[in-house]
């Protein structure tokens, strides 16, 4: 076949289902993660044309920005559902037993990838430090107001959530260590729990 013709038929292979692309291209990164990764690379991975995944995303940094949307689906900050009549202790259990299979906690390893690749180079990849703390701090102080959580604690309630969380997610994705890492966050869960007995849930109109 010739050259032309081969380049056509890869530029031409998602056209007009750029979900199915984007897919794929969450899943390559899901299981291989970011590391050196260009976006010519991550053209052959999913069988198109550099020149078509270009027009898709234009860069790289857009490329990993619309992964991470395409992965918050399954991990999104509104995943931890803390509501007024609901124990909030008891959420944050279902969430960490949910979201640590081993099905969803390698999303977590590409989010290390990212997040390592902002810390050393602000200038192109700094707008995903909004998107790995901002917004989830955003959403869990939201969640805590809901409960009770007085005004003055709720940063630091929440920062304190998502510090364990995401140190015990990466230790668990490190060691495998199930049985310690769950213990840990049992532990964790349950200094939570006795903070949140002082809570007084604001009153419904």
């Amino acid at each position: 076949m010739p050259e032309s013709e081969r380049v056509d038929r890869r530029s031409l292979r998602y056209a007009g289902r750029r979900q199915e692309l984007l897919d794929a291209l969450t899943r390559h990164v899901i299981e291989n993660g970011v590391g050196e990764l260009t976006v010519r690379q991550l053209a052959k991975a999913v069988g198109v044309s550099h020149a078509s995944l270009l027009g898709h995303f234009d860069t790289k940094e857009n490329l990993l920005a619309e992964v991470i949307e395409n992965m918050r689906g399954e991990s999104i900050p509104m995943a931890v559902p803390i509501q007024v009549g609901i124990d909030p202790a008891r959420v944050l259990t279902i969430w960490w037993t949910e979201r640590t299979t081993p099905e969803l906690l390698p999303r977590f390893g590409v989010m290390i990838e990212i997040y390592a690749l902002a810390h050393h180079d602000r200038d192109r990849y700094g707008r995903f430090f909004e998107r790995f703390v901002g917004d989830w701090i955003e959403a869990l102080e939201m969640g805590l107001r809901r409960v009770g959580c007085p005004e003055s604690d709720a940063s630091s309630v929440a920062t304190l959530i998502l510090s364990q969380i995401r140190g015990l997610s990466m230790d668990l994705l490190a060691t495998g260590d199930r049985d310690r890492v769950d213990r840990a966050f049992e532990m964790f869960v349950e200094g939570f729990a006795a903070r949140a007995q002082s809570w007084v849930p604001p009153i419904l109109s």
